[in-house]
């Protein structure tokens, strides 16, 4: 009776630490990605704003061919929704709630049995060497519950820099390689008009 008293004990103590331990734990989390993908910002926003062209390079498609996806709203721009049922994936659903043609979208995220803000968000900038894309992730569990924030503060210490980070990175080298891969557009020459052109006498 007295070693089951002692383990009872040790594990109580264990739990209480550990409580105490998630407590401490921020409830905010942050991570970046970037690439340099040579082409024009416009050539990689178009990849990237549509939720349809998104599966195309989405590191999530690759790991969960199986997932089924429903779009919503429209093609583009604020409103535009996709959700998943996959058996790797589980359910959830992104829309776009900000969005500045060839320059950000931020898509808002929602996964079942997880509470919390959580957001992605794409930022071009023009460099260079072509468009600088940032793939920022952002979470907030401040005001979920106690055990939903647990999971999610986890998560956010053991998993994020090393498994979502790693995803962020393969599918931002399958965007550059999309993207690389197509052709250039074929620049425009200017035409003068027909009446500034110099008359010879």
């Amino acid at each position: 009776m007295k070693i089951l008293k002692i383990i009872g004990i040790a594990v109580l103590s264990l739990l209480l630490v550990a409580v105490i331990a998630v407590s401490v734990m921020s409830p905010t989390a942050h991570m970046e990605r970037t690439v340099i993908i040579n082409a024009a910002p416009a050539a990689v926003f178009q990849e990237l704003a549509s939720f349809e062209k998104f599966n195309a390079w989405s590191p999530w498609v690759k790991m969960d061919p199986e997932a089924k996806q429903t779009l919503e709203g429209p093609a583009l721009g604020v409103g535009a929704k996709m959700s998943w049922d996959g058996p790797e994936t589980g359910k959830g659903s992104q829309w776009t709630v900000e969005y500045e043609e060839n320059k950000r979208v931020k898509n808002a995220m929602a996964f079942e049995g997880m509470e919390g803000e959580t957001y992605a968000e794409f930022i071009l900038e023009e460099v260079p060497e072509g468009t600088k894309v940032t793939w920022i992730y952002d979470s907030d569990v401040s005001k979920a519950g106690f055990g939903n924030a647990s999971m999610s503060k986890f998560f956010h210490a053991f998993a994020l820099e090393g498994m979502l980070g790693k995803q962020y990175e393969e599918g931002l080298a399958s965007l550059k390689q999309i993207v690389e891969s197509k052709p250039a557009p074929e620049p425009i020459e200017a035409v003068a008009p027909a009446d500034s052109a110099a008359v010879e006498q």
